[in-house]
């Protein structure tokens, strides 16, 4: 791995001897016990605070992945009323970085005895730089672009046709698109249940639980290497790092902080790691399956936030990497003509890298919420209704009327099957299977809808040889191998 952050567990006791050793980081290199407090609920939502600022970003807005896909428009900042109540620029002063600036010309608006507005890509969630220098653990002087007070992030993309190094002329968009996807991302996730207490990654928990300290610190156009993005996801409380890096497999070279389904999978990485086994416990994704999911869980959400109504297969990496297929052995597709993998694909010769482990799992997941949408039907936004003055969620035509145990439950089947994996994530033992895995989202639906997609979940798992019968001989190997088999048989009530 070319980036690493180690958690190691060495005993006290003679003779000394290293028990374990974690790493935090999670590489994409390219190659051809919890419950359920953490979920909305009706009543006890914290109200917005009303203290933000407005906006603009010109960038390619949440949904259209990358330049091939779509064009760049002037967007609003769309923070969250609930996951960001402080907008995506402001900081309590308590809580901003030792040694960050703190004046009027070196990034701050203005500032009162309680916050600071800054005009950079700089707030309580995000901290978005250039970091052409690779991989160093100073990062507050990193450049930033400036917005100015009216916060106008509008910047040229300057391409030249035959030119492999023009990348830094338009640094600005790349450090300002990458602050914007990751902002969307963080009040995304934490709709769904990824706040405070489970780990969320602020500055400023703004008294709701966990510990902050921690906003994600993410790097465009790291000048270490080419063709690679990694995430650092520690326990609650220290920063995760997230760098973005160049391509260089055509001219001119891409910016991977351009390719939002990248973005999106290394950020999701922090809230894998994150929920299972709980906030300090940042390393319960050690290896094999597990890790292998980790890289799972990151495709298929990403593949998830850029779906439409109208279906598509999609590629992981497909603009950055110039490849058809992106930086995986097949696109998700719910066609197996497409894409054949199934749960016994993890015994193929060229699975054994964790990518390829969780391009299976990907993979099973995009086909379960496909019977899913079947189901219930397709939400065109991910993003629940903001909350009332009173802080309470409207239920709308998001939610389902009903609520279980007083948790909001999403109603169609791309969002239902959202709420789903990331309340899986909580649920599932520490190093997870693909079993324990499949367990948990059952588990999940179970506790919030009564367990009325069952079936749904058990045909599409069996669809794709993680059914019931489905089996794991070990061999018994340092490194946890076995024979995996397909199993396509469902629970008899289901047949």
């Amino acid at each position: 791995m070319a980036h690493n952050w180690y958690e190691a567990y060495v005993s006290f006791h003679d003779p000394s001897a290293i028990i374990s050793v974690i790493d935090w980081a999670s590489d994409s290199s390219t190659h051809s016990h919890g419950d359920f407090s953490d979920t909305p609920e009706v009543d006890t939502m914290h109200r917005p605070i009303r203290y933000t600022e407005a906006g603009t970003y010109k960038v390619w807005k949440w949904g259209v992945n990358d330049p091939q896909s779509g064009e760049r428009t002037t967007e609003a900042a769309s923070y969250d009323l609930l996951a960001s109540p402080l907008g995506w620029h402001t900081i309590p002063r308590a809580s901003n970085p030792n040694g960050s600036p703190e004046w009027v010309g070196k990034g701050v608006r203005d500032h009162n005895a309680q916050y600071l507005n800054f005009t950079t890509t700089w707030g309580n969630d995000v901290f978005a730089q250039v970091k052409w220098k690779g991989y160093k653990e100073e990062w507050v002087p990193n450049y930033r672009p400036e917005g100015g007070r009216i916060l106008a992030f509008n910047f040229e993309y300057d391409v030249v046709d035959g030119s492999n190094n023009n990348h830094t002329s338009y640094v600005d968009l790349s450090v300002t698109q990458l602050f914007y996807t990751s902002n969307m991302v963080h009040d995304l996730y934490y709709r769904y249940g990824f706040n405070e207490r489970a780990g969320s990654f602020q500055q400023d928990n703004l008294g709701r639980g966990g510990h902050g300290n921690d906003s994600i610190i993410p790097a465009t156009q790291d000048g270490s290497g080419f063709n690679n993005a990694y995430f650092m996801a520690p326990p609650d409380g220290q920063h995760g790092r997230c760098h973005m890096f160049i391509w260089n497999y055509m001219i001119p070279y891409r910016d991977g902080s351009l390719d939002a389904g990248i973005v999106i999978h290394e950020l999701s990485h922090g809230l894998s790691s994150r929920l299972t086994g709980g906030p300090d416990n940042a390393g319960c994704l050690p290896w094999s399956e597990s890790a292998g999911m980790a890289e799972g869980w990151g495709d298929f959400l990403a593949a998830t936030i850029r779906s439409t109504k109208d279906y598509r297969d999609y590629a992981i990496g497909g603009w950055a990497s110039n490849q058809i297929n992106g930086v995986r052995k097949y696109i998700y597709s719910n066609n197996t003509m497409v894409n054949p993998s199934t749960y016994g694909s993890l015994d193929d010769p060229e699975a054994w890298g964790l990518h390829s482990i969780g391009e299976v799992w990907a993979e099973i997941l995009w086909v379960v919420m496909q019977g899913m949408i079947e189901k219930h039907g397709y939400s065109s936004t991910l993003f629940p209704p903001a909350p009332m003055e009173n802080g309470t969620i409207p239920t709308g035509n998001f939610y389902r009327a009903e609520s279980r145990r007083g948790q909001l439950v999403p109603k169609h089947g791309n969002t239902l099957m959202l709420q789903l994996v990331i309340t899986g994530m909580k649920l599932q033992p520490y190093c997870p299977s693909f079993f324990d895995a499949r367990d948990a989202i059952i588990v999940a639906d179970k506790t919030l809808t009564g367990g009325e997609n069952l079936c749904s979940l058990w045909h599409g798992f069996s669809s794709r040889g993680l059914g019931k019968d489905a089996a794991f001989v070990p061999d018994h190997s340092p490194w946890n191998g076995g024979e995996h088999i397909d199993g396509f048989a469902v629970p008899a009530e289901c047949e």
